[in-house]
Order: C-alpha cells, then structure tokens, then sequence
C-alpha cells in the first residue's frame, strides 16, 4: 500500500527558510571565511563573483540530489548502493571515515579559536576546541531534530546579522563592489585561486545532509519540487552573501591597505583589523560573527553526519526499506555510536596543532568528492525510472553538471598535488 503523499506546500519566503538554511550553515566552516578573507585581502572585491558562481553551482548540484530523492524516495547513498558498481559505496565508506576524522578536527580547533577570540586568551583554543566538540554532542543527543532546527537557525541570524552590519560598515566603494560581482575578472596569477574559490564555496559531503533533514520535514513526492528549489535558492543566496560580505571585509581590512595576510593569520588579524577601524564593536561582531558560523557548522555536522553511518550501516546489512528508515533515526543505535565517534575522535587533535597527515590524506581522497556526485546525479538522474512525476535533468542541468564535473576535477587534482608536495 502506498503512503500518502503530504500536503503541497505554499512558496512563501518565510515557509522557505527551512533545512536549506540549516544546509548553509553547516556547510559555511572556517575555510570559507578564510578562503573569502584571503581572496578580499590578495585582490580586493574584483573576485565577487567567483564566489557567487560557486554558490551557483553547488546550487545546480544539491537540487540534483535534492530531486533525486523526491522522485525515487531514495537518499543518494541508497542511489549509489542501488544502481552502481558496488566500489563507489566502499569508496564513499572510506571517505567518510578520513572526512570524518579531518573535518572534526578541523571545526573544533576552529571553534576553540573563535572562543579565543571573544575571551581575549582567557579561554585556550585548545580547551575551546574540547568544550564545544563535548557540547555539540550533548545538545545533538538530547536536543532532537526540531530543536537542532531551531538553534541553527538562531545561529545562522547571529553570524548574518554580524557580518552583515561589519560589511556595511565598510563598503565604501559599492559601485566598485557590484563591478566585481557582474563581471567577471581574472588577476594575473591568480587562476589557480579563482577555481579553489569557486570550489570551495558551500560544502562538499554536507549537500548529502539535505536528504535525511527532507526526512526528517516529510518532504517527499512531486508536490515539493517548487518548494525544495525556492529553500535551496535561499540556503546558497545566503552562502554567497555571507562569503562576499568576509571578502567585502577584508578589501577595506586589508587590500586597501596593502597588508600581506596569510591563511593563518586571517581570523585574528581580521578582529584586530575591524577594532583598528570600527573599535571594540567591530571586533566583538566580527569574533561573534565567526564563533557562531563555524559553530553552527560543528552542529550541523555533529547532526547530520551519523545519519550517513547509520544509512551506510542499513545498507551494507541487506535491511528491507522499511528497517532502513528505522535505523536513520536520531534515536537510533548505530546513529548514537556515530555521533559519539564524532565528538570524541577530534579531542586528541586540539593539542597537537594542525593535524598534517590527517590534512594531507583528507585532501587527496576528497579531492574528487563533488566531481564524483555531479557525475553520479548526472546518472541516476537521466537513466534511472522514477516512480514520482518528478522531471529528470534538462539539457541545461546536463550542461551545468558537465561543468562542474570538468571544474571540480581540475580543483580536485590541484588540491591533491598540492597536498602532496
């Protein structure tokens, strides 16, 4: 018997602030705001649109996956196990595993510095780092779907409101700002860094999130499309904005002014810089600003990153559907062990510093991560049937999802080659 299909939804902005948002938040880390930083302070606001074309195309890329699901009833890694050779689920498997470790580490480290930054040093980054990694944790395990929903929310209105209020307090040249979102340039030397911008946009295996929270909100059937598609548009118009106002930033910050900033310095150098202009307000909204971003994205990945386990876990155990459903649960057993793992497995790396050989290797598997799912959504999305009236990839989608193949692998493989020297 089939399952009713749920109500249609109305398009409405505030109805559309829904899972794309919580998608923006937790795929907006500490390596967009330092890629933007970076980007603004080399090249002032020319690379706008850089950013705003790679917000574009992970848009084109998750309603790919998004409209996979609404059509088959199906996550992506079910898709992958279903109609692939059986490698790419062992593949994924592996990169889970590598992502999962390096990311962690990654985004503990990186809220331990933002607390660094609002506490002056009162708090160390490395015992930041450990407080809210065991935080996340707790608030994912006894929080629940709808309150999660809630707290990235009010997480994602802090880091807009504070980086929106510093960008506007710092363009002053916005003709010139909209000249670098229109038209799009290319400094000399700079092509290898225009692409690892474009590429770096969003986030890499958090677009597959999206399909466990359309879950968790019963999205599903063709009654959606419209309203997945607004709620995706809003998640990336955010991404791009948040990502060009850090650029907008950093050009008055620093290009204005000719400072060198490398990637380490860009976050402390970025508060001390906006106190130097706009004082201590400056500086509190920017570290709040950046605390509550890559705080946000710790929680989206605390909450959505065992659901992949726990998928991949139903799967590799041949259960029926119906028991699969079951197991992607927040109260499942397999989902709990994965967000413990989760919060534990980055604690050793808050007091060793950069984690080099989990870097490196993270880089080189990932490399091909988002060329990988642009080439299986443009499989399974023009040569598997679907069950729902559902429309499959236009031409235009095809073109699109070609080139992010072609772009993504050429990031991919510089980013690899680079972690290897």
């Amino acid at each position: 018997m089939r399952v009713s299909e749920p109500a249609r939804p109305s398009v409405s902005f505030l109805k559309l602030a829904g899972p794309g948002l919580v998608v923006a938040a937790t795929g907006i880390g500490s390596g967009d705001v330092v890629s933007a930083t970076v980007g603004g302070a080399r090249y002032g606001v020319v690379l706008l649109w850089a950013i705003a074309a790679g917000a574009f195309f992970k848009f084109v890329l998750q309603e790919g996956i998004a409209r996979w699901q609404l059509a088959t009833g199906k996550t992506a890694l079910e898709g992958w196990a279903d109609y692939l050779p059986a490698w790419v689920k062992w593949y994924f498997a592996v990169y889970l595993v590598i992502w999962t470790v390096a990311v962690s580490a990654s985004l503990t480290n990186a809220t331990g510095l933002g607390m660094a930054n609002l506490t002056n040093g009162a708090i160390s980054q490395s015992w930041g780092a450990v407080a809210h990694s065991l935080i996340g944790g707790l608030l994912i395990f006894f929080g629940g779907y709808n309150n999660f929903e809630k707290l990235m929310k009010v997480l994602v209105g802090i880091m807009g409101f504070s980086i929106l209020i510093c960008a506007g307090f710092t363009l002053h040249q916005p003709l010139t700002a909209l000249q670098g979102l229109l038209i799009p340039t290319i400094p000399a030397g700079s092509g290898t860094y225009v692409l690892s911008l474009i590429g770096g946009v969003g986030g890499s295996i958090t677009m597959l999130s999206y399909n466990y929270w359309m879950r968790e909100e019963d999205m599903r059937g063709a009654g959606f499309v419209a309203y997945v598609r607004g709620d995706i548009a809003i998640a990336y118009l955010f991404t791009a904005v948040f990502g060009g106002s850090i650029m907008l930033i950093a050009n008055d910050a620093f290009f204005t002014q000719s400072v060198a900033l490398r990637d380490a310095e860009a976050v402390p150098r970025m508060a001390s810089a906006l106190g130097a202009i706009l004082g201590t307000f400056g500086r509190i909204a920017f570290s709040v600003g950046f605390w509550a971003a890559v705080f946000a994205s710790l929680l989206g990945v605390w909450q959505s990153v065992p659901y992949l386990y726990a998928d991949f876990y139903g799967i590799v155990s041949k259960m029926s559907p119906q028991a699969r459903l079951d197991v992607v649960k927040v109260t499942s057993t397999p989902y709990r062990l994965a967000l413990l793992f989760i919060s534990l497995v980055p604690i050793p790396f808050a007091f060793t510093g950069r984690p080099i050989q989990i870097v490196i290797t993270y880089t080189i598997v990932s490399s091909l991560f988002v060329p990988f799912v642009a080439a299986t959504v443009l499989y399974l999305n023009n040569r598997v049937p679907w069950t729902e009236p559902v429309p499959k990839n236009s031409w235009i989608t095809n073109l699109l999802l070609i080139a992010i193949l072609i772009l993504f692998a050429f990031v991919g493989f510089q980013e690899a080659a680079a972690a290897l020297r």
